[in-house]
């Protein structure tokens, strides 16, 4: 109450009457600090330190691999001949039975217990219903008794539309490899899908239990860590990409990643966080430097805020399974990669998933990595625990924890309520903020009644704004067809933009009627509205920081930067509109097809709108129902605020 009261001259702590002698002064630049921050994020010598084992059990790189033998690289050739064999049968099963097939019978002769989960999937809810096949097999261990397990994954295809059968092939040599071992402590599960995540997220909800529609019956224990696979063809590569990212930002074990890197520099195959090699640090400026760590973090935002990721691995985070995905860089003129690229689609399509095998160094290489991954993971005798599940990566080898890249958004998210507290201060007339003490109740009764005329009017403002957002939300699940094809979901967008921009000119028009005017105040609205998207952006903030810092670049800052004061001229409300326009969600939209889809913002054939709606329906991915429930809310409600009266 006193902080209600406190601007209409009531007696108020010294700290409060200094916060409204000064809260005027001190949003933009608290937002202005908490930007400044984040671009001293990529600079190496303020907030990153140099990354360290954390859980010393795993001992990484501590005995010496064995892969690579005439043998184990020999049965890395399997999974063709099988192919191969099911290709001469002539059978009428569809290419990706023939694959299930063919990888089932491998991992049966090789000695692990196999099974092939058929499943259907939707690319959206009751849209593009489409059948897929996954292949296990399990490698239960000699030495427990089936309690925990790792994992080792791929798909048939890379996430980039590429044949990934030289992860398959090494899954099968691996497979074999391990299968001769006796130090294993916990089972080894192989898993190959012909369906990417989806095909992962339906094995994963069999696996647990969660959906029944297509169980499995080969199972082991609770899955520790799953590392994936993805090596598009070529004959050698020129280093290892690592990719960690979840669908909503996720993130593994920083042990992980850091085994990850250290067993690779060991096997002299080096491992650079999303394919990103280092400047050297005697070679290059300080500039050079700070752009690649600029372009790293961005990366990073970019998979954690929308949900791009590289690989499988992502469907293994929603689980708490701690998973990464390593994938070969390609050196630019690989003759098997530009081979493979030209004349892949003339030939059978078992067979064009075939190119030319790695070169054994290659494969011993990698084989020796992978082993030696799962040698240190099969060590843990708990999970992964000790080091950090919060943090960012400006360079390889180094990380910023949360306690150091937290206070931006804590900065952020003070500049919007020291404004909304400014502006509840500042609503209603001057005469209500005197503070002569002869007008106290005089003044408290104009207050309340100007709070229970106008508040009601606000409140109801939001909730119709929001209904409109959440009828956004839920359209596609009740009437499917609505998103039916990429075309439609665009259509669709444009139409609830319309009905959009017609209510905010509807609102508008009513509170500028001389009858209603004094009905709601602009800047009790945008108060309210400040308050909300600041307590949505300090929650978001902990749980996926990338997604508070774009929320916030798209939503928080334009709401901070409307009508900062009261508007008298056309001009002026015009120029806000057109800020708000260009921050709006179709203009972000289709600016999202470049980041996204890596289209252009002009080609209306493809939807990023439906890209969020299939992660959402899959993955649970934040992005969508915040775009429904508070981008587009809060873009709306600015223009009402720069409109009325």
């Amino acid at each position: 109450m006193s902080l209600v009261l406190s601007g209409q001259g009531e007696k108020t702590s010294p700290i409060l009457k200094l916060s409204r002698k000064y809260s005027a002064y001190l949003c933009y630049p608290l937002a202005v600090c908490g930007i400044i921050w984040l671009l001293l994020l990529p600079m190496q010598s303020c907030f990153s330190r140099n990354a360290y084992f954390s859980e010393n059990a795993m001992m990484p790189g501590q005995v010496k691999s064995k892969f690579g033998t005439i043998k184990h690289v020999a049965a890395t050739s399997m999974v063709d001949a099988a192919l191969e064999a099911e290709r001469a049968k002539g059978s009428n099963e569809t290419v990706s039975g023939m694959r299930a097939t063919a990888l089932h019978d491998v991992f049966e002769k090789i000695g692990l217990e196999s099974e092939i989960q058929r499943f259907t999937f939707d690319e959206v809810r009751g849209i593009g219903r489409t059948e897929g096949r996954n292949v296990h097999g399990i490698l239960r261990a000699p030495r427990s008794d089936a309690v925990e397990t790792l994992l080792v994954a791929a798909s048939w295809t890379t996430s980039d539309g590429n044949t990934n059968i030289n992860a398959v092939r090494l899954m099968a040599g691996l497979a074999k490899f391990f299968s001769e071992q006796t130090y294993w402590a916990k089972d080894v599960v192989f898993v190959v899908t012909d369906s990417g995540e989806r095909g992962i997220e339906a094995w994963l909800k069999a696996y647990h239990g969660v959906s029944t529609a297509a169980p499995i019956y080969v199972r082991g224990g609770i899955i520790q860590a799953a590392l994936s696979l993805e090596l598009p063809p070529a004959a050698k590569y020129a280093g290892l990409g690592v990719f960690f990212e979840g669908k909503s930002g996720e993130l593994p074990n920083l042990d992980f990643v850091n085994i990850v890197q250290r067993i690779a520099q060991i096997e002299r195959i080096p491992a650079y966080l999303h394919g990103m090699q280092d400047p050297p640090a005697h070679e290059s400026s300080l500039a050079t430097r700070y752009m690649h760590s600029a372009h790293l973090l961005l990366r990073q935002v970019r998979s954690q805020a929308i949900g791009v990721t590289v690989g499988v691995h992502a469907p293994f985070l929603r689980y708490r399974i701690d998973a990464l995905t390593i994938s070969g860089i390609v050196p630019p003129r690989d003759p098997v990669a530009l081979q493979s690229k030209n004349d892949g689609n003339s030939r059978h399509p078992l067979v064009a998933l075939e190119p030319e095998m790695l070169a054994q160094a290659t494969v011993r290489a990698l084989g020796r990595t992978i082993e030696s991954t799962m040698r240190s993971l099969n060590n843990l005798l708990e999970h992964f625990h000790q080091s950090f599940f919060f943090y960012i990566l400006p360079a390889n080898r180094r990380y910023i924890s949360i306690g150091d890249y937290i206070p931006a958004a804590g900065l952020m998210v003070a500049s919007l309520l020291v404004q909304a507290m400014h502006l509840w201060w500042m609503q209603g007339s001057d005469d209500m903020r005197s503070s002569d003490p002869r007008t106290r109740i005089e003044r408290m009764n104009k207050y309340y009644s100007f709070l229970r005329r106008t508040l009601p009017n606000g409140f109801g403002i939001i909730l119709r704004i929001h209904a409109l957002g959440a009828l956004l939300l839920v359209i596609p699940f009740i009437v499917p067809q609505a998103v039916l094809t990429h075309s439609t979901s665009t259509a669709y967008v444009f139409t609830m933009a319309l009905a959009s921009i017609s209510m905010v000119l509807h609102v508008s028009d009513i509170y500028w009627a001389p009858k209603n005017s004094g009905l709601v105040d602009w800047r009790q609205l945008k108060a309210l509205v400040e308050v909300y998207v600041a307590v949505t952006l300090a929650c978001l903030s902990v749980m996926n920081f990338s997604l508070a810092v774009v929320m916030f670049g798209i939503s928080g800052l334009p709401l901070l930067l409307t009508r900062m004061y009261n508007y008298t001229t056309r001009a002026h409300r015009v120029a806000n509109l057109a800020l708000l326009l260009a921050t709006s969600p179709i203009c972000i939209l289709a600016l999202s097809r470049t980041a996204l889809l890596g289209l252009s913002p002009l080609d209306f054939t493809s939807s990023s709108f439906r890209v969020f709606l299939e992660d959402f329906h899959h993955f649970s991915n934040l992005m969508y129902p915040l775009l429904c429930l508070v981008y587009w809310p809060v873009n709306l409600l600015c223009m009402v605020v720069t409109l009325i009266p």
